[in-house]
Formats: C-alpha cells, sequence, structure tokens
C-alpha cells in the first residue's frame, strides 16, 4: 500500500519512457517489410479476409506511416491491420527497450478485472487506498464511460476466425505480451498515464465513488490476486484435480509444455490410474482456462480419453518454404538451417499453390497413436469457453468428432478446423524495433465436421452471471458435475409480487450512467407475466411503463412486449439452481441502436431475494456492453 506522498515521489522519479519518433522515410520502411513479410510467409493472410480487403488495410496503415510517427502509434496501427487477419498468432509486440521500461514502471492498472454482463467489474486491486473493491463496476477511466474505451482497445484484439467472444475475455486476461490486452493497448490511444482516476459503483448503488489511484508496473500486475490461471503458466504447475465419490474434476489451465518440458503423458498417467483403480464413472475435464501449447500435452490427454487409435493433425500447409532475405530479420527457436532451408523432398506442392509438409518418423502429431490401456472408459463431460484457442481448441475438436462426450459452458474461441500457428517467426522492424508474431504454417486438426471460423460449440449452455461472481459460485462447475439439472421454474413463480430497488442505464447521447429509484410490479401466469414499473425520474416526476415477457410453448424463445413492439430472442440458457425460485435465463436476438444493427442480450438471475434483469447489446467485432439493468428486491 502507498501513502500519497510516497506515491507522488515514485511517479515523479519515473523515467521517460524510451520512445523515439520516426522519420517518414523510416517508417515507409518498416511496413514495406512487414508487408513483404505478411504476403510472403502467412498461410492464413486471406483466410478470414479477401484480398481487397487486405490491400485497404496495408493502404490506410501506409497512409499512417506517410509523416513522422511514433513507434507506440506505429504499434498500434500495425495492430488494427493485424487483429484484421483474425489469427490468434499474428500480433504485435513493442521495442524491446520499451518493453522492458514497461516491466519496470509503472503504468499498469492498479487492478484485475472481468467483462461480466457487459460490465467491467474488479476482480482484485493492489490495496491503494480508496480502491475500488472487488465486485465493483468501473463506470469511467480517466474521464472516458468504460462503453467507449472497451471497443476501441478491442480492435487490436486477436483472435481466430469469425470468435469475437474472444474479445471480451483477453481485454482482461491475456497470458501474453503485457498480460491482458487493455493494459496492452491503453498507452497506444491514451499514451502512459501518470494516474488512473475511476468512477465507479457497487450493484444497486445510486451514486457514483471516485478513486484516484497510481499505476503500478508490470511485475506487480502479475501477482494481483485471480482465479484464474497465472500470467504464463506452465502444464506442470496448471493441473488441478479433484474427486467426489465418483466423480473426478481434472482442471487443466494451460497446455504450455516447452519452457520446463515434462513428459505430459507420465504426468498424467498418475491421475488417471486412480480414475480406473477407484472406478470412477464421470470426469469432468475443465479446460475453460487453456489456450492451447503443445502438441505433446493435446496427444497424451487424448490417449487418455478416445476409445480408439486416432492421427492427431492433418498435414500442415506453408506458404512459402523459402524466404530470401527475410531470415535476416526473423528470430525463431531451432536450427536456422533446417527452418529457412528445409529439404525440398519434405514438402508437396499442392494445386493451390501451398507446401503440404510430409510426415516424418520423429513426428508423434502425425502418427497413429493408440489409446492408453489406462484410457477412462467412463462419462466425460468437458467445460469450456471463449479463453480458448489454439491447441485446446483442437482438442475439443477432436473430443467433439469422437460423439458421446457432452460440453458445457460457453463456445470457444479458437478454430475447430486448425489454427495458423507452427513456427512463430519473431520479426523485428528495423528502424522502429517493433517485433511481429507471424506463423509459418496452417496445423490443421485431424476432424471432418467444423464450422469455418469458429470455435467448438457446447451442448448446454451456461453463461457467467454478475449474481454468481457476487456469491463466488461457479455454476458451469456445478451444472459438469450434478447428475441431473433442477427443474427451471416458470417466469411467474420466479418473478411475482412486489419489488423495489433502481434502474441503471447507459444515457445514449453521452454513454454516462444514470440510475432511477424504481418500483416494479410483477402479475400473470406460467410462462408469462406482467411487468409494471414506476420511476422516479426527478423531484416531482413519475414515469410509468410495461413490459410482458413470455416463452413460447416450445421453450426456445423469449418474448417481449413493449409500446406495441414485440422482440423475439433465442433462449440460450433456462436454468433452475439451489432453492425453487432461482433462475437463470439468458436469451439472444437482434436490435437496432442509432439506426444501426446490434446484438442483444437479455441476463435475468433471480437468486433469493435479489432480482436482475440485464440488457446488453454489441456491434460486431466488439464486447458486450451494458445497456441498462433493473437490480431489485422485494418489497416488505
Amino acid at each position: 500500500m502507498l501513502l500519497p506522498s510516497l506515491a507522488l515521489t515514485l511517479l515523479l522519479a519515473v523515467p521517460p519512457p524510451p520512445s523515439l519518433t520516426l522519420e517518414a522515410a523510416k517508417a515507409r520502411a518498416d511496413v514495406a517489410l512487414l508487408r513483404r513479410a505478411l504476403e510472403t510467409l502467412h498461410p492464413g493472410l486471406h483466410r478470414y479476409r479477401d484480398k481487397a480487403g487486405t490491400q485497404a488495410a496495408f493502404a490506410s496503415l501506409e497512409t499512417a506511416a506517410s509523416r513522422p510517427i511514433t513507434d507506440l502509434v506505429l504499434w498500434r496501427e500495425v495492430s488494427l491491420l493485424l487483429a484484421g487477419i483474425h489469427c490468434d498468432h499474428t500480433k504485435a509486440e513493442l521495442p524491446e527497450s520499451l518493453e522492458a521500461w514497461r516491466r519496470a514502471q509503472p503504468t499498469h492498472l492498479p487492478l484485475r478485472f472481468k467483462l461480466i454482463e457487459g460490465r467491467m467489474i474488479v476482480v482484485s486491486n493492489d490495496g491503494q487506498p480508496g480502491a475500488p473493491p472487488p465486485g465493483a463496476e468501473l463506470v469511467a477511466i480517466n474521464g472516458m464511460p468504460v462503453p467507449r474505451v472497451l471497443p476501441v482497445l478491442g480492435r487490436t484484439v486477436a483472435y481466430d476466425g469469425s470468435t469475437d467472444q474472444a474479445i471480451a475475455a483477453k481485454l482482461g486476461s491475456d497470458s501474453d505480451l503485457m498480460g491482458d490486452d487493455f493494459n496492452e493497448a491503453w498507452p497506444a490511444f491514451h499514451g502512459f498515464p501518470s494516474r488512473w482516476e475511476f468512477d465507479w459503483k457497487r450493484s444497486g448503488d445510486r451514486q457514483l465513488s471516485h478513486a484516484t489511484l497510481v499505476p503500478i508496473p508490470f511485475t506487480q500486475w502479475t501477482t494481483l490476486p485471480w482465479p484464474g490461471s497465472p500470467y504464463r503458466d506452465e502444464f506442470y504447475k496448471a493441473i488441478h484435480w479433484r474427486l467426489d465419490g465418483k466423480v473426478a474434476t481434472l482442471r487443466i489451465d494451460t497446455f504450455v509444455n516447452y519452457r520446463n518440458p515434462v513428459d505430459a503423458e507420465a504426468f498424467l498417467g498418475g491421475f488417471f490410474k486412480m480414475l480406473k483403480a477407484r472406478g470412477v464413472e464421470h470426469l469432468v475435464l475443465d479446460l475453460r482456462e487453456s489456450g492451447g501449447g503443445s502438441d505433446d500435452v493435446a496427444v497424451a490427454l487424448l490417449r487418455y480419453l478416445l476409445p480408439e487409435p486416432f492421427v492427431w493433425l492433418k498435414p500442415a500447409l506453408l506458404k512459402a518454404i523459402r524466404y530470401g532475405d527475410l531470415p535476416q530479420h526473423i528470430e525463431s527457436w531451432g536450427n536456422r538451417q533446417e527452418l529457412f532451408e528445409p529439404p525440398l523432398d519434405g514438402f508437396r506442392r499442392t494445386k493451390e499453390g501451398t507446401w503440404e509438409r510430409l510426415p516424418r518418423p520423429d513426428e508423434s502429431s502425425r502418427q497413429l497413436q493408440s489409446p492408453s490401456p489406462d484410457r477412462f472408459t467412463g462419462r466425460i463431460t468437458v467445460l469450456t469457453g471463449p479463453m480458448n484457442a489454439s491447441g485446446a481448441t483442437m482438442t475439443l475438436a477432436r473430443l467433439r468428432e469422437k460423439g458421446g462426450v457432452r460440453f458445457v459452458g460457453e463456445e470457444s474461441a479458437g478454430s475447430a478446423e486448425g489454427p495458423t500457428g507452427g513456427r512463430i517467426f519473431l520479426l523485428t522492424l528495423p528502424h522502429s524495433g517493433l517485433r511481429i508474431r507471424i506463423p509459418n504454417a496452417w496445423n490443421r486438426t485431424n476432424v471432418e465436421h467444423f464450422a469455418a471460423g469458429r470455435g467448438v460449440p457446447v451442448d448446454e449452455a451456461v453463461i457467467p452471471t454478475l449474481l454468481d461472481f457476487e456469491a463466488g459460485r461457479d455454476r458451469g462447475g456445478e451444472v459438469a458435475r450434478a447428475p441431473a439439472p433442477p427443474a427451471a421454474p416458470g417466469l411467474h413463480t420466479a418473478l411475482a409480487g412486489n419489488w423495489s430497488g433502481t434502474l441503471d442505464y447507459r444515457d445514449f447521447g453521452s454513454d454516462r450512467r444514470v440510475v432511477l429509484p424504481t418500483l416494479l410490479t410483477v402479475t400473470g401466469e406460467g410462462e408469462e407475466v406482467r411487468l409494471a414499473f414506476t420511476f422516479d425520474d426527478s423531484p416531482g416526476k413519475t414515469v410509468r411503463a410495461s413490459q410482458v415477457l413470455r416463452i413460447r410453448a416450445d421453450g426456445g424463445v423469449l418474448e417481449s412486449e413493449e409500446e406495441r413492439s414485440t422482440e423475439r430472442m433465442r433462449i440460450l440458457e433456462r436454468r433452475g439452481g439451489r432453492d425453487a425460485r432461482e433462475l437463470t435465463l439468458v436469451a439472444e436476438g437482434t436490435g437496432h441502436e442509432d439506426g444501426a444493427p446490434v446484438e442483444v442480450r437479455t441476463v435475468l438471475t433471480r437468486r433469493g431475494d435479489v432480482l436482475s434483469l440485464s440488457r446488453l447489446t454489441r456491434h460486431p467485432g466488439e464486447p458486450f456492453l451494458l445497456r441498462h439493468v433493473y437490480r431489485l428486491a422485494p418489497r416488505p
């Protein structure tokens, strides 16, 4: 904890960032090298964006480089171009000197957060006086409403295909670069902060609180408490398990096994031998935190889960196997001769002009793998989510192909078909020092069924809610382990009665928050209820409104009627809970805001004496953001 005077002294002692301004000729030279490298090397450059779109993106970057530009702003413009490739392995790193400065000097948020129900919720802080506590919502940062900050920073987030659900997850946690994509991108848009100004509130509060905090160094940020995987976790440390009678849970938070490698099959072997010895009937495999990593972990895990022999990967495809003078600007791991001048007889040229890598005797990912004698033969449930990508999503796709595996949670990010990956070439742009990660191969999962550009879907959706977070509940884990789902109450059973609380909404013009005292009366029967609202809009001004909610007979659609308009939304999740009135209902549809189409999500939750009804919206390529929320309790 820093005293204000000490914090000020430290800020005054911070050396300036080692940033530089490039003259236009040097900036253009770096951009030209980047373009040549991407067009020569990247096997997925036009996988999700046509050539015309790529040409337009390069033209925009070249325009930005046609005048003097700082390395930080160039990073921003390059990152925007790379994000449009929609490849999670293609991204820009800061120059080494600037990255080293950020590791030691205070530039990061002094807190960790998650986006839950479209709100920026504090998970932990560094203990500075007045810091927003865990569970608080950040409403504005350095004078800017959060809904105007997150979509802008989110434009730099790299993800595979059309899995833009990854943006919300990566803004809060990404074991890559500077730890999360919020802190990674902020300086490129808003400069390095000398202080953080937060407007924040607890759910249901009528007034905002304010905090002025000092930034912290990246190394300190990595030590802040976090419920998921630590920054740059490793396989041998990222395995957690529990046994509840005949139900076992195995959580693997990363497949990364190349920094301090272990024998993955032997490492997992003790756990699966125990399952066999104890006659475990149901295995819950929790991969929600894993973004992937090493092939050997995926292969070892699948040998314990798949009943038939399998081949992990189809042949990898490369765009090029000779690179001209580009290797002088590239670093990677392994033997450079084998990497940049591989034998031509190790490849086959396809009719599309790509190079298909032929299998090698030492390449386990292309060899037929037999199930382990200790493989698990009982029921398997897999927990998934938007943090999944790369090798984790490929593993999920292989389990989905097997059939008979139950998937619970949220659709994964990543590519079920297989991402561009292979070796990651680190291209250094000589004038700016920016380093660009470029994958050299398209790694193809050995599956026949997938949705192009998507991850792996779930059988049973479990969407995290703010009431779950406040209660410290992992409903996904509860649902996965439960022998049978609890019955979901009808709308009338869950909602009927008289309620009081607040309506908390974003002003359409300013995006600032407005909170109104609110009364609600719910009447009806079965699956149709009428909500009658009374709002205290200002002294002497009372506003009344009504809404009808109805679940159609087939149970798959939620209808909402307001002022002679009807909105229909597909129900993603409808679930009961610990008591007869507990309800989680999540539905999605489409609507319009300011004349533009948006995706709409409704989240209705009843937990004991708390009722929450929120509406979230988003534009394509952006995270869901709160539009309004009712937070209510029963009236006496």
